[in-house]
This record gives structure tokens, C-alpha cells and sequence, in this order.
């Protein structure tokens, strides 16, 4: 297959147009497929999106060198000129560094005319490869002709057979195999499925006919829920697990939770504390799963429409994915597989498989009535094993109840067959299976913590043995260690017969709210609300104007921050906002607190923007709380902090110091957020260079911390790394130093190595360590944490820029920035 190439160059005359137009028709000529605007100009364009379908869809993208290229790639021109090669440079910058610098698809190219000076900087010319093209003949442009049709001058030279020398080895036991792949936890257990044979067959002949597709090959499958869509895409990956050296599944349903499934593969692949650290985990998977020379498939299972499969696989690769949706409309319909009931056969060799019943005119019967529904049919099966009937019984059952649903106005979003199935079942269920049945039709549908439910029975043995019921009727299945998943369909039914009533929504809410983890978080804490999280928001979903469900959603947008995600946070708790004033009021408590939430977020991005907002709220919340109220306290005191940030030294000292008997009155001296307010305090005293009442205060705070709390306890640790910071300035970098070695620690081993607090804390080590006398010991530290954070985050991030910050600063020999930073 030829290779798709793009041409970028600046259409500075006239003439080097017409040069450029020679390039492209030499290219074609010899059989290669290049494209560039001159030829795509006879029809009316979007031109930006024109150009970014361009760059994303070719193989290669030559930068054509001059002047005019490389000052309007860099930035160096009017903004007005040559807008067009300047927005598609800053593409072509932004795949380059995506794609990790991808060398073999950014390729820089000197026509006749030009020279290397015009090459821009970012690609490298001086260290890097650049194709010089004398004249549009083959001998003028060999060099570059031989790389795009991967026709080198040189042909590797097989590797012959390594010679076999005689080795002593000592007697030891066999080691254990290595891992051949890596296989995602959802493609575990055998998935057996009945019928089947021919869609797996064709499937298989889909993906393996593109040999030479330097492309990810896409196959769809589609069809009614409860199909056996899922169920049939397992077993494809469980037959070729062989084929494939990383076969990974998404559960594509919710796209709040994408970005979770791609970092569950990165913390396979790097580590979970690196994976952590990543921005966009589903970016960075694909990076790496274009990059794999072995094939690979990825699963995208119950997509909801063709939209959202937009940046969810790598546009380049040696992979498959496969798709399962309930949509039926699909760009290219040669890829979709519409996946049909089972006929009578097969349904009844499912039934007689899972009941152990070899009444076959009973299972005929029994599947005609189903339909030929998998999900159906697997149900009514394990129904006669787990209840000890046969089909006949069954079907006698299924018979008397059919009637009553085919009337009942169920949702189009399941068939008739399973809610029939699933009301014989639960008839059956004992009072907690189905007590645990209706509370999980509110929580999302896979991995639902069993720790979680603990509350609805005192007796762990009665929850195993409910939970047990549920599995014999396949109602539920065992996901990954210590949790459950439950179809979305019986979950859609369940909803359904439980009518308007929203008790166990409630219930629902109430179970997920009593787990949410409690600060300070550490690494156990962590990993537990990100369990947590997609089941909070499917729970408030349910439940959208309860206050008890508004609380849920704030404490889930604060525990996105303290997780070190401020974007979600900030979002979250704007919709929250929006949410709740038409329903309380814009000046009800629990709206005021959730402004103030809103404005300790936003304190990070602009503190100018916070302390307005913060003003504004604590004028508010002194007119419906009162000036002593908590809440007020707890505003003023980051109102005083924002001014602190800003370098408004006296005011915030003033704020401070007006604060603190009021606080220390109603929240008694030795309350957390009386010594916050005093640690803070104290940092702004050292700001205005009073270092001995500054340090007094530290001391007294990290004293009563320790009593309170304990020497290693979050809260304490992060007293003693403000107290660093007064030290420094007031002249003691070594104890400044030292007491920041003892801060990185203690939360590297609590919140873990890529924690967005362990890495902050990093930036004061780095700086008294080099006021210490050691400046190149400070700045390699930070340079080898900047080099890994920029990669994953972005040359943008905020993080990134302050790392990039006090390394300069070191660099320079400045003094340090010791303003506070939330927490």
C-alpha cells in the first residue's frame, strides 16, 4: 500500500509555489500518495480541519524548509501573516510532541532553492536527519525517495545461527514463565458461547484480511441488548489471546470512566504511581499501543454511538479493535457485524447446557418464547439449576407471567424477555438477595465494592450467601477482587418494577456517602474513591435535587481536588452550583458552601478572581449565617490567604490576626483549622521579615499537631513543611533543607511517589538544598522530576511551569519563591 504523505510549506511567492507543486507531482509519479492544498483547492474547504485531517491521516508529513516556514512556525511573523502555515505548524508541533517526537512521520525537506536555515527549530536540524532534494530526477531526490518507499541502500543481512558452546549450570528449580502478553482483567474465565461459531469465524477473517493496513483495523458489532454483544467479543479475545501481544478491554458505556480503563493499562505497562501522574491517560495508552510491534487488540465494549469512538484507539498501529454498541449507524458499514438472537438450535443447546435438562421439545418451546435472547435464555437456565425445576416447570412459569409484562410499559432500552425472566427469578430470591439486588440497580453497573454493602445486613455470612443467591441466578457476576457487576439490562429492570419509589436510590446514596474516605488521604484512601467515584455519580444521578445528594456530589468534587484533579473539581462543583440555586436558593447554606468550594479551587488558577469571589460570599455568608459561623470563618480565612498569594502582606496579616480569636472562640484553640490559620499566619509574618514571631507560631502549631494528630500524621507533616519555609527565609537552609528530606518522605510512603503533593514538595527540597551549598545536588533533583512531569503532563501544565520556574531560579542563583500553595 502506498504511503500517504502530506506536504506543509509557507506559500510565500509565486515561485516556491511552483516548486512545491513539482515535489508533489515527483512524489505521485513515483508512487507515492502526497497531498497538499494546491490539489485540494478546487473545492470549497474548512481549512483548519482540512489540515488536521491531513496531518492526523498521513504516514508521513514533510516540512518544506525556507524562510518564510521556519519564522511562521516559530512565531516570528505579524499574526496576520501567513496565518495558514502558522495554525497548521502549531498541529504539526503539537503531533510532533504527542507522538513522542516521532522522527520517521515529521520529516523536514530542502527543495531546490531553499536551505537548512529555513528547517524550524523544533524539528531538529542540526541533530537530526533533513532531506536535501537537489532536482525532481530520481539520483536528485534518492535519499528521499528511498525512505518514503522504505527502499534503503543497504538490505539488513539475515541473522544466522548462533553458535552452541557447552555451559555448566547449576541444578535449579524451573523458573516460573514470563508473561507472554498482557491481557486485561475483564478477558478472564472461560466465556463459552453457544452459536456463535460462524460470527467468530467472520470476525477473525475482518481483522486478518488488511495484512498491509498501516492503520488499526475497526470491526463493529451491533444489536439489541442482552444480544450477547459483549459475551461474544470475550470470546474472540480468549480464542486469540496468542495473536495478540496486549489484548485490553474499555468499558466504553460512560465516558467518565474512559480514562480510567486506558490508566489501568499504563500502571501494567509503567507503574501505578507513574501512570498516576499522567494527564491523559487515554492519549499516552495510544501513544504506547502505536508504538508495540507485535499486534494488539482493543476492546471497546457498549460504545454508545460512532461519535464517541473519537480518540479512543491510535490512529496508527498494528492493532484490531473491536467494537460493541447498541447503534446501528456506523461510518463504514462493511465493518459492522449486526449481531442476531441465537436460532432455535443453538438456544437450545444453550438451555440444555446450563440447566442439566435434556427435555428438549420443553427448551424448543422455551427458547421460541425467549426469542433466542442470550441474556434471557442464560437466565432462565440458571434459574431451573439454582430452584431445582426443569424446563417444563419453567416455561409453565415464564408462560403465566409473560402476559403481565407485554402490558406493563417497560423501557425500550431492554426486551420483554428479561424482565419476564428476571421477575420468576426474583420471586424466588430470599429478602436480602433482593434487598441487594434493588440498592445496586442505583450504583454503575461494574465493579460495585461488596465492602460497600456491608451496612444492609449485620451478618457478613448472610451478605456472602445473598450475594451467592444472586450469582446461582446469574444476576450478578464476580468482577475483579472484592466486588460484584451486575448487568446494566437487570439493573434497568429492577428500576423499573421498583416503580417511582426511590428508596433504595436513597439507600443507594447513603451506603456510597458512609464510604467515602476521610482526610488527610493517603495511598489506601486514594485507591478506595476511585472505587468510589463512578458509583457516586451514577447515584446522583437518580436522585438530582435531594440536598443529602447534593452533599455527595460536593464531597465528590472536593475529593477530585485533594486527588490533585482541580479541572474536575472546578467543573463538578460550577454544575453543582448551577444545580442547586434554582432548587435553594442562591443564598442557601448548602449553596454558599458550595461557592466556597468553588473558590478554594479556583484560589490555585487565579487568586485575583478567587478573592473577589470570596469577598463577595463572605458578605453573604454573614448575613444568613452570622459573622461566627464556620463556614464564615472558614471563607475568611482563605479570603486572608488569597491576599497573602497576591503579596498583599499587611492586609492579609490584618485578616489574619482579626480572624484568630474569633476562630480559636468557636472552634477552640487546638481545631485544625485554628492552627491552619496560624500556620498561615506565620508565613505571612515571615514575608515581612518578622522571622521570630513567625517561627514561634510554627513551633506552637507543629507542637499541638503532634499532640493531636501524631509526628507523622498529613497534616502534621504539612505544618512542618510550611515552618521549612519560614527557616529558609529567615536564613537556616539546612534545617529548611532537612525538614523538607523528612516532608518528601513521609509523603512519598502516604500519598506515593507521583502524588501531586510528593511532587510539589520536591520544588523547596531542590531550593534549600542549593541555598545549602549544594546547588548541583538541588537542581539535578529537579531536573530529573521536571524531565518526567513535562512528558506526561504537558510543556503547559502549571506544575510543569513551576518546576520550570525554580530551576531557573536555582540556575540563577534567586532567591526562592516561598509563597504558600494550597493543599
Amino acid at each position: 500500500m502506498a504511503r500517504r504523505v502530506f506536504i506543509s510549506y509557507a506559500q510565500e511567492s509565486d515561485e516556491h509555489r511552483a516548486v512545491v507543486r513539482n515535489l508533489w507531482a515527483f512524489l505521485r509519479n513515483n508512487g507515492i500518495d502526497a497531498q497538499f492544498d494546491q490539489a485540494a483547492a478546487g473545492q470549497r474547504q474548512d481549512w483548519s480541519l482540512w489540515m488536521a485531517d491531513q496531518i492526523r491521516d498521513a504516514d508521513v508529513v514533510l516540512c518544506v524548509a525556507s524562510e518564510q516556514y521556519r519564522l511562521r512556525a516559530e512565531g516570528q511573523t505579524e499574526q496576520h501573516i501567513g496565518k495558514g502555515v502558522q495554525w497548521e505548524a502549531r498541529l504539526i508541533r503539537d503531533a510532533f510532541y504527542a507522538a513522542q517526537r516521532d522522527l520517521q512521520k515529521f520529516v523536514p525537506v530542502v527543495v531546490p532553492g531553499q536551505a537548512i536555515s529555513g528547517v524550524p527549530d523544533f524539528l531538529a536540524p542540526s541533530t537530526t536527519t533533513v532531506y536535501e532534494v537537489e532536482a525532481f530526477t530520481k539520483s536528485g531526490a534518492e535519499d528521499l525517495l528511498r525512505f518514503l518507499l522504505d527502499q534503503p541502500e543497504l538490505a539488513d543481512i539475515p541473522l544466522g545461527q548462533e553458535p552452541v558452546f557447552d555451559t555448566w549450570t547449576p541444578d535449579t528449580p524451573a523458573a516460573t514463565p514470563a508473561l507472554n502478553g498482557i491481557v486485561s482483567p475483564q478477558v478472564a474465565g472461560m466465556a463459552e458461547v453457544i452459536g456463535r461459531d460462524q460470527e467468530l469465524a467472520d470476525l477473525r477473517t475482518a481483522f486478518t484480511a488488511q495484512t498491509k493496513a498501516r492503520t488499526p483495523v475497526i470491526q463493529v458489532l451491533t444489536g439489541m441488548g442482552g444480544v450477547g454483544k459483549t459475551s461474544l467479543a470475550r470470546a474472540y479475545a480468549q480464542r486469540h489471546l496468542d495473536d495478540y501481544g496486549v489484548v485490553w478491554w474499555v468499558r466504553a458505556e460512560d465516558p467518565t470512566t474512559v480514562d480510567g480503563e486506558y490508566r489501568s493499562l499504563l500502571e501494567l505497562v509503567h507503574s501505578p504511581a507513574e501512570a498516576k501522574l499522567v494527564r491523559n491517560a487515554v492519549q499516552r495508552a495510544n501513544v504506547w499501543l502505536s508504538e508495540q510491534k507485535q499486534p494488539w487488540l482493543l476492546v471497546l465494549d457498549n460504545l454508545p454511538d460512532a461519535t464517541a469512538l473519537h480518540g479512543l484507539f491510535p490512529a496508527k498501529g498494528k492493532g484490531h479493535v473491536l467494537v460493541t454498541s447498541q447503534a446501528g449507524r456506523w461510518p463504514n458499514p462493511s465493518a459492522v457485524h449486526h449481531i442476531e438472537p441465537l436460532n432455535t438450535d443453538a438456544a437450545v443447546e444453550l438451555l440444555a447446557a446450563v440447566s442439566q435438562d435434556s427435555d428438549s421439545e420443553s427448551a424448543t418451546k422455551l427458547a421460541n418464547e425467549l426469542d433466542g435472547l442470550p441474556l434471557a435464555l442464560t437466565q432462565a437456565a440458571s434459574f431451573t439449576s439454582a430452584n431445582g425445576i426443569d424446563l417444563a416447570t419453567y416455561l409453565r412459569f415464564y408462560q403465566d407471567r409473560s402476559a403481565d409484562l407485554h402490558t406493563d410499559g417497560q423501557p425500550d432500552d431492554y426486551p420483554h424477555t428479561v424482565a419476564t425472566t428476571w421477575l420468576l427469578a426474583i420471586e424466588k430470591m430470599s429478602p436480602s438477595a433482593l434487598l441487594i439486588l434493588n440498592t445496586i440497580a442505583y450504583f454503575a453497573p461494574d465493579s460495585i465494592p461488596v465492602a460497600v454493602l456491608h451496612p444492609l445486613m449485620n451478618d457478613e455470612l448472610a451478605l456472602t450467601r445473598a450475594i451467592g443467591e444472586l450469582l446461582s441466578h446469574s444476576l450478578v457476576t464476580r468482577g475483579a477482587e472484592g466486588t460484584i457487576t451486575v448487568h446494566r439490562l437487570i439493573q434497568a429492570v429492577t428500576r423499573h418494577r421498583l416503580g417511582e419509589t426511590l428508596d433504595h436510590a436513597v439507600q443507594a446514596r447513603d451506603l456510597i456517602t458512609a464510604a467515602l474516605p476521610t482526610y488527610p488521604l493517603n495511598m489506601q484512601k486514594m485507591d478506595a474513591w476511585k472505587q468510589l467515584r463512578n458509583h457516586a455519580l451514577t447515584a446522583a444521578e437518580h436522585l438530582p435535587t435531594d440536598p443529602r445528594t447534593f452533599d455527595l456530589r460536593y464531597d465528590g468534587a472536593f475529593l477530585h481536588g485533594e486527588m490533585g484533579d482541580l479541572p474536575t473539581a472546578i467543573t463538578q462543583l460550577k454544575t453543582l452550583v448551577h444545580d442547586m440555586s434554582p432548587v435553594l436558593g442562591l443564598e442557601n447554606e448548602q449553596v454558599l458552601r458550595a461557592r466556597y468550594g468553588l473558590a478554594h479551587w479556583l484560589y490555585l488558577f487565579n487568586p485575583s478572581q478567587a478573592q473577589k469571589v470570596l469577598s463577595d460570599l463572605v458578605e453573604a455568608q454573614v448575613r444568613v449565617l452570622g459573622a461566627e459561623h464556620p463556614d464564615t470563618l472558614l471563607t475568611r480565612h482563605e479570603l486572608a490567604s488569597a491576599h497573602l498569594k497576591l503579596g498583599e502582606f499587611d492586609l492579609a496579616r490584618q485578616l489574619f490576626e482579626d480572624l484568630l480569636p474569633v476562630r480559636t472562640r468557636v472552634l477552640g484553640p487546638n481545631h485544625e483549622r485554628v492552627l491552619q490559620s496560624c500556620s498561615r499566619l506565620a508565613l505571612t509574618l515571615a514575608q515581612l521579615n518578622q522571622f521570630d514571631e513567625a517561627i514561634q507560631i510554627h513551633r506552637e502549631v507543629i507542637a499541638v499537631a503532634t499532640t493531636e494528630f501524631g509526628a507523622l500524621d498529613l497534616r502534621t507533616v504539612q505544618f512542618q513543611a510550611a515552618y521549612a519555609g519560614t527557616l529558609g527565609q529567615a536564613g537556616y537552609p539546612a534545617a529548611a533543607r532537612d525538614l523538607n528530606v523528612f516532608a518528601v518522605e513521609q509523603l512519598t510512603i502516604q500519598r506515593g511517589p507521583y502524588d501531586k503533593l510528593t511532587l510539589m514538595a520536591q520544588i523547596p527540597l531542590a531550593v534549600w538544598t542549593s541555598a545549602a551549598g549544594n546547588p548541583r545536588l538541588g537542581t539535578n533533583t529537579l531536573l530529573r522530576t521536571l524531565i518526567r512531569v513535562r512528558n506526561s503532563l504537558g510543556r503547559n501544565n502549571p506544575l510543569v511551569q513551576q518546576f520550570e520556574e525554580a530551576l531557573n531560579n536555582i540556575r540563577k542563583g534567586q532567591p526562592p519563591n516561598t509563597l504558600p500553595r494550597k493543599r
